[in-house]
């Protein structure tokens, strides 16, 4: 098949990015080069995948600007879409996959493009009225098929035509098992934000008296103020904040903690981090929020929590955790691994799209 991908222009696609969507986007890539199948990715400059063409559209800092009350990531994604619409003509793509997280914006166009359009729903704009009316008025198309990496992101979508479920999937050899360690610190890892919920982290592990490391990057103003003025005040010898540094880092990390605390404040679509922890053996307790009972099998890999119990809830899964004997808690580092390589592969994420590609184009 001759596929066109359309990524995000604010950050490189690499082997080892910052973000999830660009994460996904490599291993897509990877997976479907290895099968035999020619891939453009359109994306931003430095951009290093296995595609046969990349097609540049800018430095990713020139998308992630803001001036003039204007966010530059959507005259520039606008860019990547004219140049997408301009080569479908010449290069007879069999189709088009739009993997950038503003997907709406190719919706625009849709009616232009005489191949399959496959949008995968990153975020929850589709469950949002006032973005859905909007949706609306800028019509669903007959060639237009949307993805939603959880069957909870679905189910919450108001959209029910056309959607199918393809739960993400990591490089397992990227984040080995290695059995048992000295855990005994906790983790939270995740962009700083306060959807994220690292505040409940560190108040969690400041009333249990665990030691707790926050590892995240703070790319956005924003983010910047949110640190310092919700996560500072709380930071101390056993809480911890250290900057993002690189993948090697990040697995030792995901390997030496006791677990992962994902405190989500929203319904977060998927949450590849908690699959990457769980691959090293890491048992992850978390709000009971979006996707995270399809990932984690409560007291089987890790603990989920009601999040109207809030951080309370959250302590009452640690002292749990820390009540199991060394048997229990190797047991359930076993279980965590296992469970991904059943479900969350790369090579299986990869497979179940190559199969809905095939299936999309003989409509």
């Amino acid at each position: 098949m001759k596929i066109a991908i359309a990524g995000v222009i604010t950050k490189k696609i690499e082997s080892h990015p910052l973000g999830g969507t660009e994460l996904f986007t490599y291993l897509l890539v990877d997976g479907l080069v290895k099968r035999g199948h020619e891939v453009t990715l359109y994306c931003a400059k430095g951009t290093k995948t296995s595609a046969q063409r990349h097609i540049e559209i800018c430095e990713p800092e020139q998308a992630m600007g803001q001036e003039s009350n204007v966010e530059f990531v959507y005259p520039y994604t606008l860019l990547e879409i004219r140049q997408i619409l301009q080569d479908i003509k010449q290069q007879n793509y069999d189709i088009l996959h739009v993997n950038f997280l503003k997907t709406f914006l190719m919706s625009y166009f849709a009616d232009q493009v005489s191949i399959p359009v496959l949008h995968t729903i990153h975020r929850d704009f589709l469950s949002n009225e006032r973005l859905y009316d909007v949706y609306k008025k800028i019509g669903f198309h007959s060639n237009e098929y949307f993805v939603f990496v959880s069957k909870n992101a679905q189910r919450q979508s108001l959209l029910k035509e056309n959607t199918h479920v393809i739960a993400n999937g990591i490089n397992l050899t990227d984040y080995s098992y290695v059995g048992k360690q000295d855990q005994e610190s906790f983790l939270w890892l995740s962009r700083i934000d306060e959807l994220k919920g690292p505040k409940e982290a560190a108040m969690a592990a400041k009333q249990v008296r665990v030691p707790l490391i926050l590892s995240g990057d703070i790319d956005r103003d924003k983010y910047q103020r949110y640190f310092d003025q919700s996560i500072q005040p709380l930071l101390s010898d056993t809480i911890i904040y250290e900057p993002h540094s690189n993948q090697e880092r990040k697995v030792q990390l995901y390997q030496t903690a006791k677990a992962l605390l994902f405190t989500i404040q929203w319904e977060e679509p998927f949450g590849l981090v908690v699959v990457e922890a769980m691959s090293c053996g890491t048992p992850v307790i978390a709000f009971d929020r979006g996707a995270m009972s399809e990932i984690i099998e409560d007291g089987a890999t890790g603990f989920l929590v009601k999040k109207e119990d809030g951080v309370d809830g959250i302590v009452q899964a640690i002292h749990k955790l820390n009540a199991l004997s060394q048997e229990s808690y190797e047991a359930m580092r076993q279980r965590c691994r296992e469970r991904v390589e059943k479900y969350f592969s790369a090579d299986r994420m990869v497979e179940d799209y190559e199969k809905l590609y095939r299936d999309l184009i003989k409509v």
